[in-house]
């Protein structure tokens, strides 16, 4: 027996709804497909201008002119050894963070310096800066150069190194060794080691062999990441390295880059600007960047560090950016 209380259509009306879901299914169909086509192009833009940004790199051509050199000059007045050390104490660890941008360096919206480069590495594109009241004021998403900041305990610092060649070339005197380690409040013993070989020349900035020793490096420079303050720099070297957690590897090979500098931390260790750097104290710093070498184009990709440290939200530390201030200092003029 049929229900008379069901509801029926005219038989006229019918189709018309059908061809209503159809159109409805059709434009939302369209619809779709217009957003992957525009997010495909935003992609797309977004990859070109990153490429063409990489191409601007300020030093791309003194480091062509040098990378092909087999002997490279060596240090006028000749070779130096340094040697650095800690042997327990504190280190101070970066954690991600929103960089404060310097307008020293990185000008204004008018007048924007430091956007060339890949970004984070040696320059800050546009998009990624923030803006008020006609000023930069942050880079715009969480990099290892910030305020930010824990200690761990049982800080150890071991360096012997040898600064002979002058210029970035295919070949380098240079020599570095370095082991360096650190423990949570777990116990957990985090380590890094370099250097199995040197960055005889850079990519997008030179490296002067591997080990460079007095030099202004970072900030305004165009030497390393504009992130950091211009930094009067007595030692640093950048080379090929492994990162390691209670012993076991965790990831290897990683660009590792240290260097002896004044002090840049201000009250509340806040990562000072260019006009509050201490020039009467000395900081080391160890950087394991969230980057990779690109060889064959001269340029760098993201590529998170397995550290096996877990932030408070459960993520892992994509870097190592530690600093070490308890130090020991030899260096001299080998004859």
């Amino acid at each position: 027996m049929k229900n008379e209380n069901n509801l029926r259509l005219p038989v006229s009306f019918k189709p018309s709804v059908m061809l209503i879901l159809i159109f409805l299914l059709f434009a939302s169909s369209v619809n779709l497909f217009a957003q992957n086509d525009k997010m495909m192009m935003n992609k797309e833009k977004m990859m070109m201008m990153m490429k063409k940004l990489k191409d601007m790199a300020p030093a791309k051509g003194y480091i062509k002119a040098h990378k092909d050199v087999q002997e490279p000059l060596e240090l006028l007045g000749g070779p130096i050894r340094i040697n650095i050390n800690q042997d327990g104490g504190k280190v101070y660890v970066a954690l991600p963070d929103k960089r404060r941008l310097d307008p020293q360096v990185f000008g204004t919206p008018e007048m924007p310096m430091k956007f060339a480069g890949t970004p984070g590495i040696t320059g800050v594109p546009l998009m990624a800066r923030d803006v008020e009241n006609d000023k930069y004021t942050v880079m715009n998403m969480p990099t290892p150069f910030g305020d930010k900041h824990i200690t761990m305990d049982n800080g150890s610092l071991e360096i012997e190194a040898f600064d002979i060649t002058a210029t970035d070339g295919a070949m380098t005197k240079d020599k570095v060794k370095l082991i360096a380690s650190w423990e949570d409040k777990d116990g957990n013993k985090y380590e890094v080691r370099c250097c199995e070989m040197l960055a005889a020349h850079g990519m997008e900035f030179p490296t002067f062999g591997g080990v460079v020793t007095n030099h202004i490096l970072h900030g305004f420079t165009g030497i390393g990441t504009p992130l950091m303050p211009s930094e009067f720099t007595y030692f640093a070297f950048w080379g090929m390295g492994a990162v390691l957690k209670n012993g076991e590897i965790l990831d290897k090979p990683r660009l590792v880059h240290g260097m002896l500098t004044e002090y840049v931390r201000t009250e509340g260790y806040k990562l000072a600007f260019d006009d509050e750097v201490t020039p009467t104290a000395q900081q080391f710093h160890l950087m394991v960047a969230p980057f990779k070498p690109v060889m064959d184009q001269d340029t760098f990709e993201k590529a998170p560090v397995k550290t096996g440290f877990k932030l408070p939200n459960g993520m892992e530390l994509p870097f190592w950016h530690v600093m070490f201030e308890s130090l020991k200092i030899d260096s001299e003029r080998e004859q």
